[in-house]
């Protein structure tokens, strides 16, 4: 015969054990049931221990801000911009900063800041397969833009015959074939990610951001293709942002490129 005891209106019974815990902030934070396993009278005296320590484990956890947070529709136009046309101010962003101030080849997050303006923010993922997790502080009244997982492409000199059918095509190569890709802020995922792609219908410079000291050549036609999300300002406090996907192409160009990106973001 199996012993019970109750804990509020829960029966505790001696044969199994089963913690759970709402994910939640940490105010809201609560131990819905709990039941112990065949240790009989010690596991009876030592139920408080147990509880003590999964609520231990709560408080480790980060506590993020209270607030819904949902991406906007892609066919959103913020100050006359819509997506291909953010998407093409992030590559100039990206190919803007030399060396390891890039923010793209940042893997901590200090530079995440460079070259920023205006009321987006630009997140970055990494060049080529990357897994990597940054720290970022972000002035508050900014929305939030980045690529789940994105390709462009442009001439390797200027004055060639690299046409700007050839760069939409040859960008929009893999995307074709993106699978797994996941976004997830503060710990609730965002679905139906496929119709956030953004591809470009007009080629622009790639390196128009370049610092004339760098001696970069005008890289028109570039193109990009992806997919990206756009997020409206986010309450003041700290985020964790989680993003990424692949290609699943049998192509030397980038055919089988990872991105798994992860931010702890603080608002300030």
């Amino acid at each position: 015969m199996f012993s019970s005891m109750p804990l509020g209106s829960v029966e505790l019974k001696d044969w199994e054990i089963c913690l759970v815990v709402c994910p939640c902030n940490l105010a809201d934070q609560t131990i819905l049931y709990s039941k112990i396993n065949p240790l009989g009278e010690f596991m009876r005296a030592n139920i408080k221990q147990i509880i003590l320590s999964v609520l231990i484990l709560i408080m480790a956890r980060p506590v993020y801000s209270d607030q819904e947070i949902k991406a906007l529709e892609p066919n959103f136009k913020l100050n006359g911009r819509s997506m291909v046309d953010l998407s093409e101010a992030w590559w100039k962003w990206s190919m803007s900063i030399p060396g390891d101030e890039n923010p793209v080849s940042d893997i901590t997050g200090n530079h995440c800041g460079e070259g920023q303006k205006g009321n987006v923010w630009f997140l970055a993922g990494g060049f080529g397969s990357s897994k990597i997790k940054r720290s970022c502080v972000i002035p508050s009244a900014k929305y939030l833009f980045f690529p789940i997982i994105n390709m462009a492409y442009w001439p390797r000199e200027e004055k060639s015959d690299f046409t700007c059918i050839d760069a939409i095509a040859n960008s929009a190569l893999n995307n074709d074939t993106a699978i797994d890709l996941f976004v997830e802020v503060d710990g609730v995922s965002i679905n139906d990610l496929k119709k956030f792609r953004a591809r470009t219908k007009k080629c622009f410079d790639i390196f128009e951001r370049m610092p004339k000291a760098f001696n970069s050549y005008k890289a028109y036609p570039s193109a990009s293709d992806g997919y990206w999300l756009l997020f409206k300002p986010f309450k003041k406090g700290k985020h964790q942002i989680k993003f990424g996907g692949r290609y699943n192409k049998d192509s030397s160009a980038y055919g089988k490129m990872v991105q798994d990106i992860e931010y702890e973001i603080t608002i300030k």
